[in-house]
């Protein structure tokens, strides 16, 4: 964990951040949504690749509620037929999701310099399936 200095008051940051956390900024950044919106929005924008249960969504809620990160209320949202809470970015999440992609922006330059994995040597594990799953092959040994 990490500390977040915002004026004087001290809030622990989970840094890096885990995919659920990071995924509700970023549907969060589009604009405010429900717990079960959250969950679909979130499938949706990775096509399917990543699903948030709902244990793992309100625990990473009630980390980015207790950092500030996100704010809620409770009303009618998506026609929903009774008030859900309803969940919003804040400024600071906002600034920490824009850090965070930042980070991962250099990430992925620093592996995109790195021959072994982008050569055409490496095209077996670029190999994607109709999903955009990476196929790999593995040994006898369990090594790709």
């Amino acid at each position: 964990m990490s500390q977040l200095i915002q004026g004087t008051q001290a809030l622990t940051v989970p840094l890096p951040l885990t995919h659920p956390i990071y995924h509700i900024l970023l549907v969060l950044a589009v604009g405010e949504r429900h717990g079960h919106g959250l969950r679909h929005a979130i499938v949706a924008s990775t096509q399917g690749r990543m699903r948030v249960g709902n244990g793992s969504l309100y625990r990473s809620l009630d980390v980015l509620l207790t950092a500030g990160l996100i704010s809620e209320t409770r009303g009618v949202i998506d026609d929903t037929p009774a008030p859900r809470r309803i969940f919003w970015l804040t400024d600071l999440g906002e600034r920490i999701a824009r850090a965070e992609t930042e980070r991962l922006v250099q990430l992925i330059a620093v592996a995109q310099r790195t021959p072994r994995l982008w050569d055409d040597g490496a095209a077996g594990a670029r190999d994607v399936d109709g999903a955009g799953r990476v196929l790999l092959s593995m040994n006898a040994r369990g090594i790709p």
